[in-house]
């Protein structure tokens, strides 16, 4: 499963069965075990990255893989008591290579009502041995593809963000607010990878701080972003990260 988005957009009916289950992006503490840390941090090593773009390096899995049945092992009932009954779309090992942009996960399907997404942080690894602090940031606006031609083009997400429009110049993006509610302290801190001018409409719902045995939550619908962790000096990040579908989807 590589970062490819089809250029329809969803019924009515969908948005809305989307948008009955929207929630806050959430941090659950303590989720993964010591040992279960160290087996993710070698299995990532393994991993042959079929998707090598601008920003990151990416393999999509599912369950049916000889690895899948390990990684559901460990990972079916931890899903199910943070977000409840679904279906998993697919897993993806990432590897960072430039901070992502605020964006939303959401691809489309004909039959399937995309749900949430969660991330688990393997490894920061930077000139120290310890994890530096870096963070993914999750936004309160949202976008459902209402503004999608419903040509049935596609193409492949991992790519240059120098032609990303600011959300609030993207017709289908929702709760977007007047001016600024993010200031110029916390775009030096998380958002330096960006224009302060993309800044305008949004408004931060959840910073999430990496840390071993942690995940966070957010809809895919929701907007979000890595903080510029390459100012930081911090060299790659490493992640699992599970896609999900609503059960009745």
């Amino acid at each position: 499963m590589q970062h490819t988005y089809v250029y329809n957009r969803y019924t009515d009916e969908q948005v809305k069965a989307m948008q009955s289950a929207d929630g806050p992006s959430q941090t659950f503490q303590e989720v993964l075990d010591e040992d279960e840390i160290k087996f993710l941090q070698t299995e990532i090593k393994k991993v042959d990255y079929p998707e090598v773009g601008k920003t990151s390096k990416y393999s999509g899995a599912s369950y049916d893989d000889p690895q899948g049945k390990i990684i559901k092992e460990i990972f079916d009932a931890k899903l199910k008591n943070i977000i409840g009954d679904h279906q998993l779309d697919f897993y993806a090992w990432q590897e960072a290579i430039k901070p992502w942009k605020a964006h939303a996960d959401l691809r489309w399907y004909k039959d399937k009502i995309p749900y949430k997404v969660i991330l688990f942080p393997i490894d920061v690894i930077s000139d120290q041995d310890s994890w530096k602090d870096t963070y993914t940031i999750a936004f309160k606006q949202r976008n459902y593809l209402e503004d999608n031609a419903n040509k049935g083009e596609a193409e492949k997400g991992n790519s240059d963000q120098s032609t990303w429009k600011r959300p609030c110049e993207r017709p289908g993006t929702h709760n977007l607010v007047n001016g600024y509610k993010i200031s110029k302290e916390q775009h030096g801190k998380y958002f330096s990878h960006m224009p302060y001018e993309f800044m305008e409409g949004l408004e931060i719902d959840n910073i999430y701080k990496w840390s071993p045995g942690s995940c966070v939550t957010w809809d895919q619908n929701a907007l979000h972003c890595a903080d510029n962790f390459v100012k930081n000096n911090i060299k790659t990040k490493l992640s699992i990260i599970f896609f999900t579908n609503q059960k009745n989807g």
